[in-house]
């Protein structure tokens, strides 16, 4: 018989089980999880505690219960506890089950009320798992002043899927996307196509919406197009009959972006700042990432790419294949080993020295 693993998810938007997680009303975190425990099917029966779920549900993958129904009892017979985004109720599953492996696995970044987090889930043995490197960065060097010791801290990237390629979908040499991720930065990438476009009046910018956000109804916004929520499906294809997914902002980072990553899947390049949260591990190839507020540069990037644009393809390690088999490879090994020691950090991740907190 597989082994069992919970995941729980305090922070759930969408309750959604495995067969029906392919439905665009499901929040981007829950449809990562659901994909990732799809995939480890085969290794892994999985056990949902669900934010929001008000009944029990089941399918061939896994058991959905209520958040509430978190308990001695119930995560008794688990080898394995994912907890998603939230380091408190990863503590209390440690005080539920004192001897599973838990895993944090973080999609964003802690706010500053968490500062002192890293030194309660060493003591805990518990692993924090981010998105990226440099989400993993982000977190070690944002824990480090205010604890003596951290967990230990690594990455499992977002998966893109194996079977997303390139087609031979035409594209558009003079439209642009931008995919509604993340909702900051708009006014910015907005400011950025108009400069570009007074000398390039043919260009067009596609806009989806992020979520059920709704924007602005770009009343005096020449060449910009409101597309309203895309469906998934609609945003890929989308991207692949556009020049290029178009987000030279410089405000603000995703932890992992999955959405950028996608568009290198299917062959189209991106425009992204350079050095922001995790574009250079993400797309930082074939001159991706630059200095988007040289708007000379900018320009001249989208007149190179109209010409010939560059053949681009997601990394290797960002495949659902590799995930799949990082997360197996994680919870398979601690099942059989012994806890890491707390205090275990990334070789050179942790750029600034623990002090001792304040009393």
């Amino acid at each position: 018989m597989s082994s069992a693993i919970a995941i729980i998810d305090p922070f759930c938007l969408t309750p959604a089980t495995i067969t029906a997680s392919t439905n665009d009303r499901v929040g981007g975190t829950e449809a990562i999880v659901l994909k990732v425990a799809r995939a480890l099917c085969d290794d892994f029966r999985f056990h949902f505690y669900q934010n929001g779920r008000l009944d029990m549900d089941r399918d061939d993958c896994g058991l959905y219960r209520p958040l509430d129904a978190v308990s001695v009892a119930n995560l008794a017979g688990v080898t394995g506890i994912i907890v998603i985004n939230s380091w408190k109720a990863a503590l209390k599953a440690r005080r539920l089950n004192p001897g599973c492996p838990i895993f944090l696995w973080s999609h964003t970044h802690p706010g500053r009320h968490n500062r002192r987090m890293g030194e309660a889930l060493a003591e805990a043995q518990i692993e924090i798992v981010c998105t990226s490197q440099a989400h993993a960065a982000h977190v070690t060097q944002f824990l480090s002043p205010e604890n003596r010791r951290l967990p230990k801290i690594g990455w499992i990237y977002s998966p893109v899927d194996d079977d997303l390629v390139a087609d031979d979908t035409p594209r558009d040499r003079d439209r642009l996307f931008f995919p509604g991720m993340p909702l900051k930065g708009i006014s910015e990438v907005l400011a950025k196509f108009a400069g570009i476009r007074k000398s390039r009046p043919e260009l067009r910018l596609d806009i989806a919406e992020p979520g059920s956000l709704a924007w602005p109804d770009g009343d005096g916004l020449e060449g910009v197009n409101f597309l309203g929520r895309l469906s998934h499906s609609a945003m890929i294809a989308r991207m692949r009959r556009s020049l290029c997914v178009f987000y030279p902002q410089t405000r603000t980072d995703d932890t992992a972006s999955l959405l950028l990553a996608e568009a290198n899947a299917v062959g189209t390049p991106v425009i992204v700042q350079r050095g922001l949260g995790a574009n250079d591990e993400i797309v930082g190839t074939f001159g991706q990432v630059f200095d988007t507020d040289d708007l000379k540069a900018l320009g001249e990037r989208i007149d190179m790419w109209r010409l010939a644009p560059p053949m681009v393809n997601v990394r290797p390690a960002l495949r659902m294949r590799a995930v799949a088999g990082e997360w197996r490879a994680k919870l398979g090994a601690r099942q059989e080993g012994k806890p890491l020691p707390p205090g275990v950090v990334p070789p050179g991740l942790a750029t600034t020295a623990a002090a001792a907190p304040e009393k």
